[in-house]
């Protein structure tokens, strides 16, 4: 279970950006003195943070953390068009607020569903495509816009098409479900990821009820249930002092 306050809420956040920082510079150690620049293992856990707690904010800094973690790796990298933050910094922006819109839409068109578990990987793994193909276009379009020397947008895509889209694709597609899913299972979040909110603390719609664990039970606190054990325990004793008054 994820804690709630304040001091929680800025962990999670430096968490999640020194995470991306690792992935970003893990990817750049990869390609370095290569021709390409690729981002795979960047893509893959910003998507999962995107995802993670079901959560709008969450969704939208994860890939603002993505977009400052390209611009700050740039420096020693002598990346020079991720030095521009209208490039690496202003299309991520967006990537985040289109993934998890389609993660809720999905989640609100299955709302019904029996099986829980298959919606989730579902919704995780189109939305992260959604989130791909908004990162590679919006990406491709600030550089041909913003950037010197780079050509159009289709001569982009076509240099970028099977050296960095294919791996980055397929590595996210088959891995950010599982990786979400997981964590989510060992942080005991819930199926949906709802279960780390307090009530009335974070929007409530359709999509938020309170989560499913992933045997299909209802999640409860430790509280709840030592709370039910008292009132069973003090419902035995004041029945027994009753059948002691009729004896």
């Amino acid at each position: 279970m994820v804690n709630n306050s304040k001091a929680s809420y800025i962990a999670r956040y430096a968490i999640m950006l020194a995470t991306i920082l690792v992935a970003v510079l893990l990817d750049k150690s990869i390609t370095l003195g290569l021709p390409i620049a690729g981002a795979t293992f960047e893509l893959l856990v910003t998507l999962s943070f995107c995802f993670l707690l079901n959560s709008w904010l969450d969704g939208f800094l994860s890939t603002v953390f993505m977009g400052l973690s390209s611009f700050i790796w740039s420096f020693p990298f002598s990346n020079v068009a991720s030095q521009n933050p209208l490039i690496s910094v202003l299309p991520r922006v967006f990537v985040g607020i289109i993934a998890f819109c389609a993660y809720r839409l999905i989640l609100l068109a299955t709302r019904k569903a029996k099986h829980k578990a298959v919606c989730q990987i579902a919704a995780i793994t189109v939305s992260a495509f959604c989130g791909l193909v908004a990162n590679t276009v919006l990406y491709l379009g600030a550089l041909s816009v913003f950037g010197e020397g780079y050509g159009s947008f289709a001569t982009l895509l076509k240099g970028v098409a099977i050296l960095n889209i294919l791996p980055e694709y397929l590595v996210s597609l088959l891995g950010c479900a599982s990786v979400v899913l997981g964590v989510r299972r060992g942080l005991k979040l819930g199926i949906d990821g709802n279960n780390w909110r307090v009530s009335g603390e974070d929007e409530r719609d359709t999509t938020n009820e309170p989560s499913k664990s992933f045997d299909g039970e209802s999640a409860v606190s430790d509280t709840d249930e030592n709370d039910r054990a008292a009132l069973t325990s003090d419902e035995a004793v004041t029945k027994e002092q009753k059948d002691e008054e009729k004896q």
